[in-house]
């Protein structure tokens, strides 16, 4: 149909991209009139399409050769599919959190169009395109549909809003235009009527397919199969083409996105974009759970994650003196675990499920990429986790005195009563009344200069008496 070709404006002095429409050559009169309709429009809906995420627009004309063209930014990056193709996205914590901000500013640009009456249809990989600076551009919007009055009507739009064209551009459609391995079903069967802005929340869901396998929706033996599949609109679920766990909360996004019938997907780009986020924040980490009494974390082990609880309560204890000491019960929303990947020690506790409990894990490199140490947010973030390590520290050293002074108190007392301190005796009840063992409990003596056993006996007294 067309090329798009690098070219430098003489007037300004910069580079830009020129999209040209080939000469008719063995196409059809009709055909050729509706593609240049279809260019024209084309033009026309872009220049109207203001936003940061859309691919601008300069100027329209024609070439020396009388071809229709116009130019338009040119944008020095890479398109998605590019991205995706370096490596393995979903293995990469960080690179998957980088594609994923991409996807969030497609559904800005995707969103701005919709709310000017203008569906994409033809959103995959090769059409968005990343700069070396991080700038997001959706583009080629060569097969976009145009909304009529009763779905603007319907979506809430104001007609003042609407991108407009000349009512014999509006109308320039095919009855099947796109890519048949992205197709939503109503676009592959040809419903005209039925494409509306929940075509473009499938090719959304299908953009996070894409970077959760690495494939489209459909594979086929050319287009024509794919269509047939798109027609049907059965997705293979993302893991077992993967052949791999991946992280459910993106796949359940992609899925529903994705379902055949328009009413079963998000119903807005916006209602996408907000489970994309939560998945960004929460769901881009996997999940695990875990039976009632089965330990999470245990102390004294070194830390890789944190824990976030989305389901279920846990109880969080430390082991002092051989007795368990209960410091806090969780539940959904709560995190535990950071202190050991942000202060590289041991843990300070043990996490036990008390139901059945889910857990998302936040793995030290997502630690270690949102709060980096060269940043103001990432040296506040790891001292005060330093700080509640060495404040822990200390109240734990203060349970161990406060302990050592209550049984040193019973001991002497049974020494000063005037009955025999009968030691076996003594030693038993103090370890079971005090959750510890016979063996601390003769620690606490043995370090006291002031008492003293007599084995052979079995009396517990004071030291030189």
């Amino acid at each position: 149909m067309g090329s798009i070709r690098r070219v430098h404006d003489l007037l300004i002095g910069r580079r830009v991209a020129m999209k040209v429409l080939h000469p008719a050559t063995g196409r059809a009169p009709a055909l050729e009139r509706e593609l240049e309709r279809r260019f024209l429009r084309e033009a026309m809906v872009v220049g109207q399409l203001d936003h940061p995420h859309i691919v601008p627009l300069y100027d329209l004309g024609l070439t020396a050769e009388a071809a229709p063209c116009f130019t338009m930014k040119l944008v020095d990056g890479r398109t998605l599919e590019e991205i995706v193709a370096e490596g393995d996205v979903v293995a990469d914590p960080a690179k998957l959190e980088q594609v994923l901000h991409v996807l969030l500013k497609v559904c800005d640009g995707i969103a701005f169009a919709h709310g000017r009456g203008v569906v994409h249809c033809d959103l995959k990989p090769p059409n968005i395109m990343v700069g070396t600076h991080g700038q997001v551009y959706v583009m080629d919007w060569g097969i976009a549909r145009l909304l009529g009055d009763d779905h603007l009507a319907r979506l809430g739009i104001d007609p003042a809003r609407r991108v407009r064209c000349d009512d014999s551009l509006a109308k320039a459609d095919s009855d099947i235009a796109g890519t048949p391995a992205w197709m939503a079903p109503e676009q592959a069967r040809g419903r005209k009527e039925a494409i509306d802005p929940r075509t473009d929340v499938f090719q959304l869901g299908a953009l996070v397919y894409f970077v959760l396998t690495g494939r489209p929706p459909y594979v086929g033996e050319g287009p024509v199969a794919e269509l047939l599949m798109a027609r049907e609109g059965v997705v293979p679920p993302p893991e077992q083409v993967a052949g791999r766990p991946l992280p459910r909360g993106l796949c359940a996004v992609a899925l529903r996105a994705m379902a055949a019938a328009p009413d079963q997907r998000f119903q807005t780009v916006e209602a996408f974009k907000y489970d994309l986020e939560r998945c960004l924040g929460r769901g881009t980490f996997g999940t695990r759970s875990f039976p009632p009494g089965a330990a999470i974390v245990k102390e004294h082990e070194s830390g890789d994650a944190a824990y976030l609880i989305t389901r279920g309560h846990c109880e969080a204890f430390k082991t002092e003196g051989g007795r368990k000491v209960p410091l806090r019960r969780m539940g959904p929303g709560e995190l535990f675990g950071e202190t050991a990947i942000l202060t590289d020690q041991p843990r300070s506790a043990t996490v036990v499920a008390l139901d059945d409990v889910t857990v998302m894990t936040v793995s030290r490199r997502s630690f270690d990429d949102g709060f980096s140490v060269d940043t103001w947010m990432g040296v506040l973030v790891r001292t005060l986790a330093t700080r509640f390590r060495d404040l822990d520290a200390q109240l734990t050293s203060m349970r161990r005195e406060q302990l050592r002074l209550r049984v040193r108190e019973r001991l002497l007392v049974a020494i000063a009563s005037g009955r025999p301190a009968i030691w076996s005796k003594l030693c038993a009840a103090l370890a079971a009344e005090h959750g510890i063992s016979e063996l601390d409990v003769m620690a606490i003596v043995a370090g006291s200069d002031d008492l003293a056993i007599d084995a052979a006996r079995d009396l517990l007294g004071l030291a030189g008496r």
